[in-house]
């Protein structure tokens, strides 16, 4: 069974950003998340959408 959810350093692997770009975008409320107990976690469906909305020329 495949992962849902992935963590902060996993998301960066992912999507090519800095952990700092990252928390900038949390910060910001720009960038899905949940936060669990101390854990912040990112659901991939979400963020896969979230990229594709953030579609340079769209």
């Amino acid at each position: 069974m495949e992962k849902k959810f992935i963590n902060i350093k996993e998301l960066s692997t992912v999507v090519g950003l800095g952990l700092g770009t990252i928390n900038k975008y949390i910060k910001e409320g720009a960038i899905p998340s949940y936060k669990v107990g101390k854990r912040r976690l990112f659901d991939k469906d979400e963020i896969v959408e979230w990229i594709k909305n953030h579609k340079e020329g769209k």
